[in-house]
């Protein structure tokens, strides 16, 4: 799922990390492991992007312009 977020962010690897460390994004998705089974994965990235606005982040300016 990681994955899939960095990609629709358009990031690299390394740009990716400290986003992920920043957020908690790991945690988040531990803590909702079970639930990751009943949905599809444009959902799951969705709700990542939720979770980091949530967190005080805009899923908007993560992503990589051009």
């Amino acid at each position: 799922m990681l994955t899939a977020l960095r990609k629709r962010l358009g990031l690299s690897q390394a740009e990716f990390i400290p986003i992920v460390k920043k957020y908690g994004l790991v945690r988040f998705m531990f803590g909702q492991y079970e639930l990751l089974h009943y949905y599809d994965n444009d959902y799951i990235v969705d709700d990542l992007l939720k979770y980091i606005e949530e967190q005080g982040g805009d899923s908007n300016e993560l992503r990589r312009i051009g």
